[in-house]
């Protein structure tokens, strides 16, 4: 079928203010042009913002090429309770915001005149969510047209049989009965013809292929024809790789014959400063930042990841553990995915697996994040169910699912008067209380808290809880619970795990077991990329020791990513690079001069606030605290070639003390022979002040969707950023453009990221140029109070 994006020129209004409408573009995050409350219920869980209804319209004119085809609108994502109208009839929707849905216009357009569609978007029931949902159309929607005989939208299904030889398994559904004969499969390469098949059910053998790993992440066309009268009446064109999966406690995780380890990082699905907005080169662009930052896995947290981020992720070579829901019967907030899960797990479950399954990165299907479900009768029961549906769909993948003891606990609070870890019961013979639905962490954590960390430490504990469950699922995924890995192995050696969900601070220690052990496959911090919500959760208090969960208003982000909001590598990412072996200079870290000596809180989920700077203006002759990551077994640090002492490396990190002035670090690591490995510098910015500006690239695709990301720094005439010299950016832009978005990686603002300015934050913001679908110049100015104003052209032609 004909595929078209129909994200342009769409009518939107908020329901609370219906006279005011405007014309928007999609994606489009609706949650964004919402002013954030401190006092909400919603609270730190979305950054402050509330939810809201929202209408899209848009007029789509009934042409006369319609007639007697099938005509479908594909709905790549809605947040949330979405309802499709066309022409005032309702014809479709979908409650949960994450999974992609179509819509039959087939015999309903009204051919020859102007038909309207109506979307309705209602995330006014509100907490639904434990971070920054977004809200509206905020992936694209597509149109679909074709003959009435059709290949289904999802219907064609590419599974790697054996490599050697390669041999692919292709099967095609077709709307109507055909003979095979009618059915005709192309596999192509580099643009070659290197296979044919026939019929609905074919194996194709691949000669000299050209394997599908995160290193060589190679990609083939599968074109499949549908013939009648000899005469192609549709055509379906799939991209996917060769890649075979296996997995045993033996050898892990086995890709092509080759044993992987996932060095692996959770990512939320929004944008940062694009909010939820799903474009594909933002999702490009995250993917290569996180590939470069030495990743080569994610796990998508905690529901289906988009298309965009899949088709990333085939090209630049990443794996992918897609995750379905946060949340089975019990739930964590007031209004989500709870109250609909019984219904609504079945086909959500199949979205996301068709959606997936001829995608070489996704290896993995996760059916949870932390259920509570997991620790109650019922939970083995939705285990098995679950698994099963992702087996059926598709049994080349294994199903995992990311279990948290803790939490686990708590389920079983729910149906139980549990008072210490020894009286956990076996599920398999609690009394069973469906209607305990009630908010689980508001109702019960009073109460576990106090035993917690004893569970923790009784590993035997965990196990005779949650086996049932384990036992469900191929990977165990294990949440915050390392210390289980080896005894829970001695127990059952052919359990497979993978660590679903780490402390980043925790990764040294971690990547031991993962590299000692076959059967733990790999390791996914929390978390590889800062994401909006769950508000100041790894964002450090200065002047105090202890601190809560989350941070008050204006925080809008967890504050916790390796990478920032705007795509910067913070020091946390180094760390982990340098464990996994992927970076091989040494990191010189030093934590904000101008709090050395206050008190401090970080929260668990950060371990360290040094960045990778030596400029800091006005704290001449204070205490410096510097912390230097690398490789090898020594390191030596020199403060202007004054040698600071040559000191070991534990865990891969040695500390320092000295009195900042400006000037250089160096930092020399050896091994343990003595030997020189490597050298790293670090200066300080001179008394210059400049405002540098990078873009990403010079030239855009006029395509409407295309963007641009440009850096904003405060640097001095070497390009040396001055951490302590922020100052307001304004941007201007003109032409064939338009400023999609502006802000830094501040985890506390109250700038708008669609405001036309913003603070930076250490020096550094960045702001998002879209294409408007025009062709020509995009004219931008960048100014700041003070410094000389800065211009760019970028230019804008189709591509």
């Amino acid at each position: 079928m004909k595929k078209e994006k129909l994200n342009m020129g769409w009518l939107f209004w908020n329901d609370l203010n219906p006279d005011v409408k405007i014309q928007v573009d999609l994606p489009h995050d609706a949650m964004l042009t919402e002013k954030r409350l401190p006092g909400i219920k919603n609270g730190a869980a979305t950054g402050f913002f509330p939810g809201g209804k929202y209408i899209y319209k848009k007029e789509l004119f009934g042409e006369a090429r319609f007639v007697n085809q099938v005509v479908l609108l594909e709905f790549e994502g809605i947040y949330m309770k979405s309802s499709v109208f066309l022409n005032g009839e309702k014809i479709g929707g979908r409650l949960y915001g994450y999974s992609n849905f179509y819509v039959d216009l087939s015999d309903k357009i009204i051919i020859g005149e102007t038909n309207e569609i109506k979307v309705v978007a209602d995330n006014t029931q509100t907490p639904n969510s434990r971070w920054y949902s977004g809200s509206g159309i905020y992936r694209d929607v597509n149109l679909l047209t074709g003959h009435k005989k059709h290949i289904l939208e999802t219907g064609v299904k590419v599974i790697t049989k054996s490599i050697d030889p390669a041999v692919i398994h292709v099967s095609v559904d077709i709307s109507d009965e055909v003979d095979d004969s009618d059915v005709l499969i192309k596999v192509q390469f580099d643009d070659k013809l290197i296979g044919l098949g026939n019929g609905k059910e074919c194996d194709i053998t691949i000669p000299d292929a050209a394997l599908w790993d995160a290193d060589n992440p190679n990609l083939y066309k599968i074109v499949v024809n549908l013939l009648e009268d000899d005469r192609i009446i549709d055509e379906k064109i799939i991209s996917t790789g060769i890649r075979l999966l296996e997995w045993n406690s033996t050898h892990g995780l086995v890709i092509n014959g080759k044993e992987v380890k996932l060095r692996g990082g959770c990512v939320h699905h929004d944008n940062g400063i694009l909010g939820a907005c799903c474009f594909s080169k933002a999702e490009y662009r995250k993917v290569k930042i996180l590939k470069e930052a030495g990743f080569n896995a994610v796990r998508s947290a905690h529901n289906p990841i988009s298309k965009a981020f899949l088709d990333a992720c085939d090209h630049i070579g990443i794996y992918v553990m897609d995750e379905s829901f946060d949340q089975w019967q019990i739930k964590k907030s007031d209004y989500d995915y709870g109250l609909y899960f019984r219904e609504e797990w079945e086909r959500d479950i199949t979205s996301m697996v068709m959606k997936d399954i001829n995608h070489p990165s996704v290896i993995m299907y996760a059916i949870g994040n932390e259920i509570a479900d997991t620790g109650s009768i019922e939970g083995p029961i939705i285990s098995r169910q679950l698994a099963h549906l992702c087996k059926r769909l598709d049994p080349s993948r294994p199903v995992t699912n990311a279990i948290n003891p803790v939490v686990s606990v708590m389920g079983n609070k729910i149906n139980n008067t549990t008072t210490s870890p020894d009286d956990i019961v076996d599920p398999y013979h609690q009394t069973q209380n469906a209607q305990a639905t009630a908010s689980l962490l508001a109702n019960i954590i009073v109460t576990v808290v106090p035993f917690i960390s004893k569970l923790m430490g009784k590993p035997v504990k965990v196990e005779k809880l949650l086996k049932p469950c384990f036992d469900e699922v191929d990977v165990v995924g294990y949440n915050y619970a390392e210390n289980c890995y080896e005894p829970h192995h001695k127990w059952n050696p052919k359990r497979i795990m993978v660590g679903s969900e780490t402390y980043p601070q925790s990764i040294a220690r971690n990547w031991e077991m993962v590299k000692k052990h076959p059967f733990i496959i790999g390791d996914f911090m929390w978390t590889a990329w800062d994401y909006l919500g769950e508000a100041g959760m790894g964002t450090p208090i200065y002047g105090k020791k202890r601190g809560g969960f989350n941070r008050p208003y204006p925080c809008i982000s967890a504050g916790c990513g390796a990478i920032d909001l705007t795509g910067h590598m913070e020091a946390s990412a180094y760390y982990a690079a340098i464990v996994w072996g992927e970076y091989h200079k040494p990191y010189i870290g030093v934590r904000p001069v101008n709090h050395v000596g206050e008190k401090y809180f970080f929260g668990m989920w950060r371990g360290t606030d040094v960045v990778n700077s030596w400029s800091w203006k006005g704290m001449e002759g204070h205490p410096a605290e510097i912390e230097v990551f690398s490789e090898g077994e020594m390191i030596e640090l020199f403060h202007d070639d004054v040698c600071l002492g040559r000191k070991p490396l534990i865990e891969y990190k040695a500390k320092y003390e000295t009195i900042y002035k400006p000037g250089a670090l160096k930092a020399i690591s050896y091994d343990d022979t003595g030997r020189q490995l490597a050298v790293s510098y670090l200066n300080s910015a001179s008394d210059e002040t400049h405002l540098t500006v990078e873009p990403e690239t010079n030239t855009m695709n006029a395509d409407g969707d295309d963007l641009i990301f440009v850096d904003v720094s405060i640097t001095d005439n070497n390009g040396i950023t001055k951490m302590l010299d922020d100052r307001r950016i304004w941007v201007e832009v003109d032409g064939a453009g338009v400023l999609a978005g502006i802000g830094s990686g501040n985890p506390y603002t109250e700038d708008s990221f669609l405001g036309t300015s913003s603070m930076t934050y250490f020096g550094r913001l960045i702001f998002v140029i879209r294409s408007n679908g025009e062709t020509g110049n995009i004219k931008l100015k960048i100014t700041s109070d003070g410094l000389e104003t800065q211009r760019l052209t970028i230019i804008s032609r189709l591509m």
